[in-house]
């Protein structure tokens, strides 16, 4: 939902095999007589390949000491192009451990908060409001950190509209659902639901949703680490109610936050 914007990218490329690419230089300089650059704007065009437009300006510039006319190796050129390419999913995702430290700590703060109004008891009790106030800003600070760090990793990149289309829907889609949980436990309650499910009911229903929006992003973006996490998440929701309250939060806490703590991790050892 928050990390798989290189994931995004990467299903936004279309894949062109080394050999195709070198014939293809070649028969359009030939036919043609193009210059190298006006060749390789035409071969990366949108049709073929949709690259960064600095990247681009990056390839074009690399040979633009030498004579405009001169003789390229194509295979040297498809090797440049690659390194170019497999390079944005690497850029766009150094700021993804950034983000899931900060869901990290969010998680394990947050629900070790709640945890504190009646798990330590009789030794310690935190009061309700400073528990609930602490939980919704470390929630807030996590969205905040995960909107600027998305922002500034998308900067020149250039998206087709079908994929703009999507993030916008699945965006979206988060949103909506959070909403829709919320009013739904209102009319549980309004309804007669025990007021004591209360505190079990939204922690859960909330990761269940995370995790289904971590599920999903992996799904249309092919984005295999999304799909663990998600599973990861579901799988700690779905225990954490068994425990009752206020245990469950604990889980929430240790388990939940471990996931996002572990995402951290493996996330900067790829971008490294």
């Amino acid at each position: 939902m928050i990390a798989m914007r290189s994931a995004s990218y990467e299903s936004r490329v279309t894949a062109i095999s080394g050999s195709d690419l070198v014939a293809r230089f070649g028969a359009c300089r030939q036919a043609h007589g193009f210059s190298r650059r006006r060749t390789l704007r035409l071969l990366t065009g949108r049709k073929l390949l949709m690259l960064q437009s600095t990247l681009c300006y990056k390839v074009l510039m690399d040979h633009e000491k030498t004579d405009e006319n001169a003789a390229l190796d194509p295979a040297a050129m498809l090797a440049l192009l690659q390194r170019e390419q497999d390079e944005i999913p690497r850029r766009l995702a150094r700021g993804i451990p950034w983000i899931m430290l900060a869901w990290g700590i969010a998680w394990f703060c947050g629900f070790g908060m709640l945890w504190l109004i009646d798990g330590a008891r009789p030794t310690f009790a935190m009061p309700l409001p400073v528990s609930v106030i602490s939980f919704i800003v470390l929630l807030v600070g996590a969205i905040v950190v995960s909107a600027i760090i998305g922002t500034r990793a998308g900067r020149g990149i250039r998206s087709t509209r079908e994929a703009a289309f999507t993030g916008a829907v699945y965006g979206i889609t988060g949103s909506a659902g959070f909403l829709a949980m919320y009013i739904f436990a209102i009319a549980l309650s309004f309804n007669g639901m025990d007021p004591n499910l209360e505190p079990i009911f939204f922690p859960t229903a909330m990761g269940i949703l995370v995790a289904l929006m971590y599920l999903v992003a992996g799904a249309i973006w092919h984005a295999i680490p999304s799909i663990v996490m998600g599973g990861a998440i579901l799988v700690v929701s779905l225990v954490a109610p068994f425990l009752g309250y206020p245990n469950h939060y604990l889980v929430f806490a240790i388990a939940g936050g471990g996931v996002f703590f572990g995402g951290a991790i493996s996330t900067a050892l790829y971008t490294r």
